[in-house]
């Protein structure tokens, strides 16, 4: 779960590569032919990508019922707020070889404004796709770094809840004395104090609300920004041997994935 409010990044908003531009080319209107633009970008990724009437948003083998989750109400977007959407996502895909993101989920669907639990949020996940909340009361940079980041963030989730060793290993690091949070409304609203020493192993105030906050947060920062990621690791030992529990999870499910760390210069690191 991605919370609804955070720091814009100038600079995490400079796009590249083929994503970005196969939604930035000029076209007859902002909002023309949004499907085909999300169909095209989902194929690069081995995924779908929807958008609408959110009793919509799941994918066979389930059914319409599966669409509903306890506790999480979701609008549905405006199709003006979508393009800003769309555009994160692609930045958010170049991040990962060719249809790697399609080995962990089955879709991306873009809603409005998404609500848990009386608490608004940026994104959560179903049960094998995740949700991007694009409200019409956020500026389209917002949308589409919360767009680009949630991609990696609530991805990651099927990481963590599939693979019981790495929750072991991971939660072994975490102070043995801190208190985590159970109720999405505490995790939002004490994600946005500040942050904890980093020597504790978490990156963010959010991250260290609940254990999978954290593994979270290591995957949004190592997608999103690896050099801020090898920064930290060069310094806390610590966050270097978690960020190492990260990768080996990731490499576990796509091979290709250990050029692209490696490009990134964080094996090193987080073998050192």
């Amino acid at each position: 779960m991605r919370l609804s409010r955070r720091v814009v990044l100038v600079a995490a908003l400079a796009m590249a590569g083929g994503g970005f531009y196969l939604l930035n080319r000029p076209t007859g209107g902002e909002n023309d032919d949004l499907e085909g633009l999300a169909r095209k970008l989902g194929e690069q990724q081995g995924l779908t990508i929807g958008f609408g009437d959110p009793k919509t948003f799941f994918m066979p083998p389930y059914v319409a019922a599966d669409a509903q989750i306890e506790g999480v109400a979701f609008e549905p977007v405006d199709r003006a707020m979508v393009t800003a959407s769309l555009k994160g996502i692609a930045k958010a895909f170049d991040a990962y070889p060719e249809k790697c993101l399609g080995r962990i989920i089955k879709a991306i669907f873009i809603a409005g404004k998404i609500v848990i639990n009386g608490a608004e949020v940026g994104g959560t996940y179903g049960q094998d796709w995740i949700f991007v909340a694009s409200p019409r009361n956020r500026p389209d940079e917002s949308r589409q770094l919360t767009a680009e980041l949630d991609v990696h963030h609530e991805t990651s989730s099927f990481v963590w809840w599939r693979n019981s060793p790495l929750q072991a290993a991971f939660k072994a690091q975490e102070p043995a004395d801190w208190r985590f949070e159970t109720d999405a409304a505490d995790q939002v609203s004490r994600g946005q104090g500040a942050n904890p020493p980093i020597e504790t192993g978490f990156l963010s105030a959010y991250g260290a609300t609940t254990a999978e906050n954290d593994f979270n947060t290591y995957a949004e920062v190592i997608f999103s920004d690896p050099a801020r990621m090898k920064d930290m690791a060069s310094k806390v030992p610590l966050v270097a041997k978690k960020l190492n529990l990260v990768l080996r999870a990731y490499m576990e499910i796509d091979p290709r994935l250990h050029e692209t760390f490696s490009r990134m210069g964080l094996l090193a690191i987080a073998a050192g």
